[in-house]
């Protein structure tokens, strides 16, 4: 049996993977109805689950500052958090969610939406003052 290369001139390493038949024959029709190889096709989905995974942490990690934050500011205010700061923060939240869904303009616009709106509440969880 010849010996496998683990890598190739492009920098890339050759890793086996075995799956079941059934899950093999599953993937191979994603990855062919994406017009894609297979290869190509399981690499984009661990990219993907990455992506998502990293959006993930960064939401869980930014709504608890911000608990924190406005567990602060119980007197009214919101500690002197600028709008636009707070408005980066939300957008950020929204659009790496809507990157993973879809690589559409539209989605960017939807986000600073979400964020213009998570923004209004917030200013009327408070006594009006920004």
């Amino acid at each position: 049996m010849p010996k496998i290369r683990n890598s190739d001139d492009s920098g890339s390493k050759f890793i086996g993977l075995r799956l079941h038949r059934d899950t093999a024959e599953f993937y191979s029709k994603r990855a062919k109805a994406a017009g894609t190889t297979l290869s190509e096709f399981l690499r984009n989905m661990i990219v993907q689950g990455m992506i998502a995974e990293s959006a993930y942490e960064i939401e869980q990690r930014m709504r608890r500052l911000l608990d924190e934050i406005h567990a602060g500011g119980q007197t009214g205010e919101r500690a002197g958090i600028p709008d636009e700061l707070l408005l980066s923060v939300f957008m950020s939240e929204y659009l790496l969610t809507a990157i993973i869904e879809a690589r559409d303009i539209q989605k960017l616009y939807e986000a600073q939406d979400a964020a213009k709106a998570r923004l209004a509440e917030l200013k009327g969880g408070t006594d009006g003052k920004t």
